[in-house]
């Protein structure tokens, strides 16, 4: 997601809208060497400088894609977008005993920007993922530094292979529903219950979110057309500040993904749905990832129509990985209760484009309204 809100500790979560780079261009091994060539210097795995992260010698150490023998000869800058985190695509040239190929890769980081919100998404590739086995892009270098609060990751360019990013200006099929459900599914039955996942960089993020807000600002932002046509109570901002107080003491069951709307998910060649954009894991209760989803992803009456039968294929997943699942009446209770962390995200979210924000604030508050969930969580 991409907003004020989200990402490391007070970090923005990303939405972001790509765009062409007009610097198109291209390195090779052949290029004339920079000021210092990485060769000369201890390997570096969170450079700072974009230029250094391009270069193929240094591509060639980090990457777990070349193998013995195998050297990076040629960088091809292909495009890019940038919202709190930049995005570069690239193409990768591979020589070595098996030929030559061409890989295509996203690099997200921040570089010279002395903004950090990655933290958190590079531990999720390297230490949450592998784990949990929910499918996401492959991840082929991950750099971290937990006391700068910096994080990197070069990864599969799923466009480039053949993807689909979602989109809120076209809902979810159910199909596409359930098989997002999922890997929600899965990635709470793989860490529910589990005190391995107890650690700072999952710490949980709602009640802290909502102290960063000062009720005046939050109002600001209710005034300002996005929440036009909802009830009074879901334009207050002091009672959505209370209702996030209250969501964040919902019961404690795994690591959630945190930041599940429409256009944090994609699709397969094959239609299957994956995960993107993991700056705002954290644990927490099941309930707030499932209503966040069905909150935004479809529109307001296929969600009226199906949120009763998709959420119990999720419950029926959770149940197929071993996990004690809530039965229907508590499920219910719970997830109707869950929406106030999907309203404020949107609430506070200026960095996506302004339609989106136009589809997602109105069904997301249609189903706040649906399930009295401020009602529920007592605050009104």
């Amino acid at each position: 997601m991409s907003s004020p809100a989200g990402g490391e500790g007070s970090d923005p979560p990303e939405r972001t809208t790509a765009r062409r780079d007009p610097d198109r261009r291209t390195a090779s091994a052949g290029d004339p060497p920079r000021s210092s060539p990485p060769s000369q210097r201890a390997f570096d795995p969170l450079p700072e400088d974009l230029e250094a992260l391009l270069d193929p010698v240094w591509l060639t150490e980090a990457l777990d894609l070349v193998g013995p023998g195998d050297r990076v000869t040629g960088v091809e800058r292909v495009d890019g977008s940038r919202t709190v985190a930049e995005k570069v695509h690239l193409r990768v040239t591979v020589e070595g005993p098996g030929g030559r190929r061409r890989h295509p890769l996203v690099v997200k980081g921040h570089f010279g920007d002395g903004f950090n919100s990655l933290s958190t998404e590079a531990h999720a590739y390297r230490d949450l993922l592998p784990h949990v086995g929910v499918r996401a892009p492959a991840a082929h270098h991950v750099g971290i530094d937990d006391a700068g609060g910096r994080g990197l990751v070069v990864m599969d360019d799923v466009l480039a292979l053949g993807g689909r990013i979602l989109d809120a200006r076209v809902p979810y099929s159910t199909e596409t529903c359930r098989s997002s459900l999922g890997q929600l599914a899965l990635l709470h039955a793989r860490t529910w219950g589990d005190p391995r996942w107890d650690v700072e960089w999952l710490a949980p993020r709602i009640a802290g979110m909502a102290a960063m807000f000062p009720a005046e600002h939050l109002q600001s932002l209710l005034d300002d057309g996005r929440a036009t046509g909802l009830g009074p109570e879901l334009r207050d901002a002091e009672v959505l500040r209370a209702a996030m107080c209250r969501t964040a003491e919902l019961p404690s069951t795994c690591v959630l993904h945190g930041d599940t709307h429409s256009g944090n998910a994609y699709v397969t060649s094959a239609g299957t749905a994956c995960w993107l954009d993991w700056q705002i894991a954290q644990r927490g209760c099941w309930a707030v990832d499932v209503a966040y989803h069905l909150g935004t992803v479809l529109d307001v009456e296929a969600r009226r129509s199906h949120e009763g039968e998709l959420l119990r294929h999720y419950l029926n997943e959770l149940r197929r990985h071993g996990v004690d699942a809530p039965d229907d009446d508590e499920a219910w209770d719970l997830y109707t209760t869950a929406f106030a962390w999907a309203f404020f995200l949107w609430t506070i979210t200026s960095i996506s484009s302004r339609e989106v924000v136009l589809l997602h604030v109105p069904r997301i508050g249609a189903a706040i309204e649906d399930h009295a969930t401020f009602s529920r969580l007592g605050v009104r």
